[in-house]
């Protein structure tokens, strides 16, 4: 009976996670393959990628995802060669103005998304098996991974982190089993997936201090003679862990993205070209370097928006009290000190904080250290019930909320997209006339308003960036993000003041909570992708 519900407990769990990511899976699918076509800007780049390969014809450069590293673009390309074999898919960079074929790829890339993440939650879960042996703190952890905001986002998006966060909870999994047993073949095995983190995203090389961190803290609570137990483990670790770990790696890494042993001067160019375009660098100069006033504006804003609205409490708390619990720091003090580095070097290395996605590595140890907390507080608490239910009963409204928001996120992905209801209305205030439709270039409007406009471009229909002091029929301006009224009325005034336009309409999407409507204006811009504010403008004149 105990078995069979536990078994049920964690279907429910995984049946739970499933739907809050297939939910609203097709949202933008229609838009096209574009810089100014896509909705959601980042899948453009991992389309871009993914179109240069051909693993039918031998074909392995992905000069489009060097920038990042290629990992995940091979695997993408897996459901491309079987679409190419079954003959649905004829899709190249020229087709930029159909969704034909793309729309399929982008979909089936979307579904491996989502089924990297759901594989995330299991090995959340047997980590957390692994370290604390209690089947119900380790359902507690998973759970907080799953109705995670900013997972159940970015698990509907065809990008890399998903993966990254997948191999880097397999790397924690992993290294904890070191803590029992140092065999060769765990070792190799720790590198080498540490090493196809880093060919998945470069930042993400940082995991692979995490089994180093273990192999050098396993044993190391309440020993009187730790410190020299530490020396020892040192030596033992230099002398032969270490070159397994990093043998792994290196072979992990060529795996995963071999062009950067076979083109070396063609990844250089595209990461000093592209990728450090988004470094601080400045930021790790020796004035700078202690000034952590950017990794708190991640730990205060950036964090807590990710794991809307109040499940940010839980890591927290979890956190804070793991650090006073001496005898879990062999569990505990890896993770920590990982979770640490990452955010020092990207926190301060990232181009401010204002993406939500750089804390996503973040949150598997988060949530690993969330179960090893309620293990031991699971047995502390034995003998006071009364606390033990009030702890239960604010896990479960946190949790709650954090389910409350993903269901009215994934509701409102449903709904049309503002740029296709703009699209719609201006082919039917077009006609067959001609036309010329201005583009503000405001902000970024090459996702938030060029796709609604581009698609209409034709030998009758001119598409154009511009002033709103220029003449044009139409003229769109467009926000990454819902607006308040006062910020609409400030834009129509500035719009009309030129003399040349008239306010038509507000096209925006909202999520709504039990008819409560969400208020997504303090949100970082990756976690409001679907939900733009675009204006619409009339000509006062014929042009």
């Amino acid at each position: 009976m105990q078995k069979s519900l536990r078994h049920a407990l964690f279907l429910g769990l995984l049946l739970l996670a499933a739907y809050l990511r297939l939910t609203g899976l097709s949202w933008g699918l229609s838009s096209g393959y574009g810089h100014d076509l896509n909705f959601q800007p980042d899948e453009f780049v991992s389309l871009r990628g993914v179109l240069q390969l051909d693993l039918l014809a031998g074909r392995i450069k992905a000069p489009g995802g060097y920038f990042e590293g290629t990992f995940n673009y091979y695997l993408w390309a897996v459901p491309q060669a079987i679409l190419k074999i079954s003959g649905k898919k004829d899709v190249s960079p020229a087709d930029s103005m159909t969704a034909k074929g793309q729309a399929d790829l982008l979909y089936i890339c979307r579904w491996m998304s989502v089924l990297f993440d759901l594989c995330t939650i299991v090995v959340v879960f047997l980590a957390i098996r692994e370290a604390s042996q209690n089947f119900y703190a380790a359902l507690v952890g998973a759970l907080c991974y799953a109705v995670l905001p900013m997972q159940v986002i970015y698990a509907h998006f065809m990008r890399t982190h998903i993966l990254s966060n997948l191999l880097c909870a397999l790397v924690i999994w992993l290294s904890l089993k070191l803590r029992k047993s140092q065999r060769w073949q765990l070792l190799f095995t720790v590198g080498l997936i540490s090493g196809l983190g880093a060919a998945t995203r470069y930042p993400v090389a940082v995991i692979v201090v995490i089994p180093c961190l273990y192999l050098l803290f396993n044993g190391a609570d309440n020993l009187p003679g730790r410190k020299v137990r530490l020396l020892e483990r040192a030596k033992n670790f230099a002398a032969g862990q270490v070159w397994l770990i990093g043998l792994g790696f290196g072979i992990g890494l060529f795996l995963g993205h071999p062009m950067l042993f076979f083109d070396l001067s063609s990844v250089t160019k595209a990461i000093t070209g592209e990728t450090l375009r988004y470094a601080s660098l400045h930021e790790f100069s020796r004035s700078q370097l202690v000034n952590l006033s950017v990794v708190w504006r991640y730990v205060t804003y950036l964090i807590p928006f990710a794991t809307y609205p109040l499940l940010w409490l839980v890591p927290y708390c979890a956190i804070l009290y793991l650090v006073f619990r001496h005898s879990l720091y062999s569990l505990t003090v890896p993770i920590l000190i990982f979770s640490l580095l990452y955010l020092y070097l990207m926190g301060k290395g990232y181009l401010g904080p204002y993406f939500a996605r750089v804390t996503m590595l973040l949150f598997p140890g988060f949530c690993i250290l969330i179960g090893i907390a309620c293990s031991d507080l699971h047995l502390r608490l034995r003998n006071n019930r009364i606390l033990a239910v009030v702890l239960t009963g604010a896990l479960l409204i946190i949790v709650g909320s954090s389910v409350v928001f993903d269901v009215a996120y994934d509701r409102a992905m449903q709904q049309k997209d503002a740029r296709q209801a703009v699209r719609e209305d201006l082919q039917k205030l077009i006609g067959e006339a001609p036309a010329t439709i201005g583009i503000w270039p405001y902000g970024p409007y090459f996702y938030t308003v060029m796709p609604a406009a581009r698609p209409l471009k034709s030998e009758k229909v001119a598409v154009e960036l511009q002033e709103p002091g220029q003449n044009a029929d139409f003229f769109l301006v467009g926000f990454p993000i819902q607006i308040a009224p006062a910020q609409i009325s400030a834009a129509v005034r500035q719009v009309e003041a030129q003399g040349k336009f008239s306010y038509e309409k507000t096209y925006s999407v909202r999520a709504e909570i039990f008819g409560h409507e969400l208020n997504l204006m303090r949100f970082p811009p990756d976690m409001t992708y679907p939900f733009p504010t675009i204006l619409l403008f009339r000509s006062k004149v014929p042009t």
